[in-house]
């Protein structure tokens, strides 16, 4: 195989062929008729001396050559568009990209009214795409350009560009006419109520609270554990259990729920932006880190 007497632009068709396993579906995606598509996978199947994809019942499966071929190509393609994207002047007033961000329940509702809204005011064309958390996927996402930064804590991907987010600390949430009063909390007060307890994982009653408690002889009585924050002010909300909320996401919630802070040093996380290297040096992707990396710093 001799690249330089075929297309590039066949490699592009290959890796939607590949993506979609579909005739019909790889056509639709770069916006070409059936019977071009047809054209083109017969080109590549002289090409490459292989089926590439095989009819198995009703569909098409890639053959142990495509396989081989998909992660590579993507790669290449990649690296062939950011060589393209670092030539290119950016301007975020009339551009119409879409940035994708992943994030916890947690980031989505600290970061995203201010990344609409400078998005709305600096590049009213462009898009953005809030994507789930999920720590398996982060690195395969960012190095299948299926995302743009992943805003997380505590994750060690050495292959990751990273730059510093923000520090969050917690407050204490009761609801409003909770019978305890307004009082600032002390160690006695905080330990003798019941609790509500934020397990992302699922399931769980020991949090980073709770380690702090027993360094300092302490305890405190967890009735409930929920998966995601967001669910926390509903329940505290509807009875007399407390929760910690990062300080940041309580804020959201300071007209229906009483802000306290804890009776002892609070626990801290961090947010940090990661990227791909690929992405580094691209104007789009330098242009939007900043805008977050600014709301980060303000929020």
């Amino acid at each position: 195989m001799d690249l330089k007497q075929s297309e590039i632009g066949l490699l592009v068709a290959l890796d939607a062929l590949l993506d979609a396993e579909s005739v019909t579906g790889a056509a639709r995606t770069l916006g070409i008729s059936q019977p071009a598509m047809s054209a083109q996978l017969s080109r590549l199947r002289r090409l490459f001396n292989d089926p590439l994809l095989a009819a198995s019942g009703r569909k098409l499966v890639p053959t142990v050559r495509a396989l081989e071929l998909k992660q590579p190509l993507r790669a290449h393609l990649a690296n062939l568009d950011q060589l393209v994207r670092e030539s290119a002047q950016f301007d975020p007033a009339t551009s119409d990209r879409t940035f994708r961000v992943i994030g916890t329940d947690y980031v989505h509702s600290v970061f995203l009214t201010s990344l609409v809204q400078s998005l709305a005011s600096q590049a009213p064309n462009a898009r953005i795409a809030f994507l789930p958390f999920e720590p398996t996927s982060v690195w395969p996402q960012l190095e299948q350009d299926s995302a743009d930064l992943a805003l997380v804590t505590g994750m060690n991907l050495p292959e990751a560009k990273r730059r510093a987010g923000l520090v969050e600390t917690f407050k204490v949430i009761q609801r409003k006419d909770h019978p305890r009063g307004t009082t600032d909390f002390t160690f006695d007060t905080f330990c003798a109520a019941d609790h509500v307890l934020i397990s992302p994982e699922g399931g769980g009653f020991i949090g980073v609270t709770d380690k702090l408690l027993g360094e300092l002889g302490r305890s405190r009585r967890i009735t409930c554990s929920l998966p995601s924050f967001l669910l926390a002010p509903s329940v505290v909300a509807g009875s007399d259990l407390l929760a910690m909320m990062p300080a940041r996401l309580a804020a959201l919630h300071s007209d229906s729920m009483d802000l306290f802070d804890p009776p002892f040093p609070s626990p801290e996380f961090t947010v940090d932006l990661l990227w791909h290297p690929r992405r580094h040096k691209d104007p789009a992707h330098m242009w939007f880190r900043s805008v977050v990396g600014r709301i980060a710093t303000v929020i």
